[in-house]
This record gives C-alpha cells, sequence and structure tokens, in this order.
C-alpha cells in the first residue's frame, strides 16, 4: 500500500492547543527565568520529540495489508455483500478506519467509524454494495485511515489495486425460471400452458403405444410389423428464428416502480433469450435510434451469457425514434421469414409512424407489436376526482387511452400480433407470444 497523506489526530490538535494556551499564559505571568517555565518548555520539547516519533513510525510503512473479495458479476439495484479482509503484521494492536472508493453510480452500507486489529491476527469485514446502474464500472483502490501508536497521528494508506466489474440488469429469477419454457410448472404469474396443435410440428422418433396417445398418433405400418400398438412422437419445431426490435429512444426513458420503461423492457427480453435458446430455437436482437446494436443469430443454452453481455451496458438516449429505418436496417441483415417483437411505448401519434414500418416489415416476417403502457394514464384514470382540475385530467386521459386502444386495433386488423402491457407484466406477454407463435405454428 502506498501513503497517500498524514494529518493529525484531533488527540494531538487538543494537546497542542492546550500546550500553547498554557505557554502563553505562562510567558505573561511568570518570570523568564521562573523553573516553572524553563520545566514546561522542556516537557514540550520532549513532547514534540514523541510526536516526531510518532510520526516518523507511523508513515515508514504500513502494518496492515488488506484485500476485498466481490462476487464476478454485480445485478442492478441488488445489494451484494463484499468481505474485507485485514491483516495485522506488527505487534501492536492497531486502530483503523476503512473506506471503499467506489463509483457515484454505487452505494455502500456496512462499515462503521473504527476497528481494531490485535497484534498478528487478521479481522474479516462483511459490507454491502448495491448498483444504482447498469454497465461497466472501475471500483477504486480500497482506504485505510491508521491511528499512529500514541494515537497522535492519522496517516491514509491507499490500495492500488483497482477492480473491474460489470453491472447486469437483475437476473435473480432466470435461476428458477426452467419452467418458462410453458410446458410444465409455470410459476411466473401471467404466464399460460398451451396445447400442441399437432400442426407445424417435428417427428422425433417411434415408441410403443401410451394411454394418453391420440389415433392420429399411431403409426399404423410399424405396429403391422412389430404386431403391438407403435406410436409416433412429435417434438417442437426448433431452428426457428426469432429477432427482438428494442426501441432505444427517448420514449423508453418513462419511469415506473422497477425502474425504466427500457429497463423493464431489456430484462425481459433477455430473459425471453433465455426461454427461446433453451428451446433450440435461433435468437437476435436489434437495439434502434442513435445507439444501434445488433446481435447476429445464436443458438444454444450457452449463448445466453453472449446475448447479455451484449446489451447488458445499453441505455436510451433522448432521440425520437425513427421506426423506418429501424425496419430498413433489420432488412438488411435479416429477411428470411422470422418471428419480430418490436418493442416500444407508443405515443398517441405514433401510429402514423409506425403502421408504415410495420407494413414493410411484414412483407418478410410475422410482427408482433409489444406496446409499453404509459402508467400515469392510468394513474389518472384510477384517480379520485375531487376538482375542476382532476376532472379535466381524468377527460383527457380517456380520451388518450381510447386514442390508444383504437391505434392498437387498427394495427391488429393489418394482421400484427398485438401486446399492449404494462411494464411489470412485460415478462410473462413476450414469453407468451413467443410460445403461442411456435406452438401454433405461425411461422
Amino acid at each position: 500500500m502506498k501513503r497517500v497523506s498524514f494529518k493529525p489526530s484531533i488527540q494531538l490538535v487538543k494537546l497542542l492547543s492546550g500546550f500553547t494556551l498554557i505557554l502563553l499564559f505562562f510567558t505573561l505571568v511568570l518570570d523568564q527565568t521562573n523553573p516553572i517555565l524553563e520545566l514546561f518548555v522542556s516537557a514540550s520539547i520532549c513532547f514534540a520529540v514523541v510526536a516526531l516519533y510518532d510520526l516518523f513510525t507511523s508513515v515508514k510503512q504500513c502494518r496492515l495489508t488488506v484485500s476485498r473479495q466481490l462476487p464476478n458479476n454485480l445485478s442492478y439495484s441488488h445489494s451484494h455483500q463484499l468481505s474485507l479482509k485485514v491483516e495485522n503484521n506488527s505487534n501492536d494492536s492497531i486502530r483503523f478506519k476503512p473506506s471503499d472508493c467506489v463509483p457515484k453510480e454505487f452505494e455502500i452500507t456496512g462499515f462503521s467509524d473504527n476497528y481494531q486489529v490485535a497484534e498478528n491476527q487478521s479481522i474479516q469485514l462483511n459490507y454491502r454494495l448495491k448498483p444504482l446502474k447498469r454497465g461497466a464500472f472501475s471500483l477504486g483502490p480500497l482506504e485505510l485511515s491508521i491511528t499512529s501508536k500514541f494515537k497522535l497521528w492519522q496517516t491514509q494508506w491507499q490500495d492500488s489495486d483497482q477492480v473491474d466489474v460489470k453491472v447486469y440488469p437483475n437476473f435473480n429469477r432466470i435461476n428458477q425460471s426452467e419452467s418458462l419454457k410453458g410446458i410444465n410448472n409455470l410459476t411466473t404469474t401471467g404466464l399460460k400452458k398451451l396445447k400442441k396443435r399437432g400442426d407445424g410440428i417435428e417427428f422425433h422418433q417411434l415408441r410403443e403405444f401410451r394411454q394418453g396417445d391420440t389415433i392420429r398418433q399411431i403409426d399404423w405400418q410399424a405396429t403391422s410389423k412389430r404386431q403391438k400398438l407403435i406410436s409416433k412422437e412429435y417434438q417442437e419445431e426448433q431452428n426457428q428464428h426469432i429477432i427482438v426490435m428494442l426501441d432505444a429512444g427517448s420514449k423508453m426513458n418513462l419511469e415506473t416502480e422497477i425502474g425504466t420503461h427500457f429497463d423493464a423492457a431489456l430484462n425481459a427480453l433477455l430473459m425471453l433469450s433465455h426461454t427461446v435458446l433453451k428451446q433450440g430455437d435461433w435468437f437476435s436482437m436489434q437495439s434502434f435510434n442513435l445507439t444501434e446494436r445488433w446481435l447476429p443469430a445464436v443458438k444454444g443454452a450457452q449463448n445466453v451469457s453472449r446475448v447479455m453481455n451484449h446489451f447488458y451496458d445499453l441505455h436510451p438516449d433522448e432521440s425520437a425514434t425513427d421506426y423506418m429505418q429501424a425496419v430498413n436496417n433489420l432488412l438488411l441483415k435479416r429477411s428470411k421469414r422470422s418471428l419480430v417483437l418490436l418493442v416500444t411505448s407508443l405515443n398517441d401519434h405514433d401510429i402514423s409512424e409506425i403502421l408504415p414500418a410495420i407494413k414493410r416489415l411484414q412483407q418478410h416476417h410475422l410482427v408482433a407489436l409489444i406496446n409499453i403502457q404509459n402508467v400515469s394514464i392510468h394513474q389518472i384514470i384510477n384517480a379520485e376526482i375531487d376538482t375542476e382540475s382532476s376532472a379535466n385530467q381524468y377527460c383527457a386521459a380517456i380520451e388518450l387511452n381510447n386514442l390508444y386502444q383504437f391505434n392498437l386495433a387498427r394495427l391488429a386488423k393489418e394482421g400484427v400480433i398485438v401486446v399492449d402491457t404494462q411494464a411489470e407484466f412485460l415478462l410473462p406477454h413476450v414469453v407468451n407470444t413467443y410460445l403461442n407463435v411456435k406452438h401454433s405454428g405461425m411461422l
């Protein structure tokens, strides 16, 4: 560790102030040859020598070593426990105050003012770190403020080690989301169990007839050869292409109880990628506006981390959304028929802009529009009306909501799969949309 600075302790400041006042008093009251004054001056010199010795021993070398342990990856808005191991390599008990130099995008709690570690011993301190923003960050060096042996000085030491960390969206639920396949144990609120139609599914294998199999499943040729009922077993079609178009414009900055519309969308879509890749399908994703990112098609559950690493630090900009430009860019990359999930937050006037873009997209793809509702409209509609102003707001909100529903119905008439949902329920809606399309054989 390197020494950053040193300063007198509060005790030293108090002692120096006391010595100065006493010396001033003796100088004014006593004769300069008075033995009491001479004795006090001698004591002051001795104290100065002790203070200098204490300073020299405290700044010469740091007698503590520190190491910080933290998770490899951090989750947005989740409190993580970190540990700090402090070892005392000296023969004296040492008092110190630790601090962790973290960016302003982090909230740190759990450190007390002062700790003490006995001679030739070590202690472990636990504290908590909460990221307030997604992205890549560097955690600064650790700092220790060590009290000198005689408690006259405070020396600031700094560890030169910096740690690079990535703050991902909060994926605490992803480890329990095997049920998101839409087949068994649907534990996430809003997901539906869907029955397979039989169309658009692939032959998997022949097996013995089981109770519950339909007559249509029986392979009569194999049955006659083996002299027992043989059924055809099917599996879901795989190798289908799912493309996500994520609006990264200013409209996605709207705040909700779970963060912005963009945060909710990113969480849901990355969870969707987990489901799609587990199902054996291909997954692509494009963010659009000033910041455009494109993830070419990936397949296999092992690529979930690749999807996350490609988009975890993406944030919306302040520009207006250009749907036609986004569609044109996508068609240059992928024109073969796929399911395209266009995720945005529509304004009342967006229909004139988004409809031509969707029609162009429909020439090549099956399109699903996922609209995140403006929660403020519903808050006004559900609020108590007790003033003329609130009544006017209610009427305006009703009119705006009716216009939204009219525009969404207009899109549905054009053959668009329309999903209108609040940010909190976005995950089950996007997964259901994918599963409905997959099971129905619409692709």
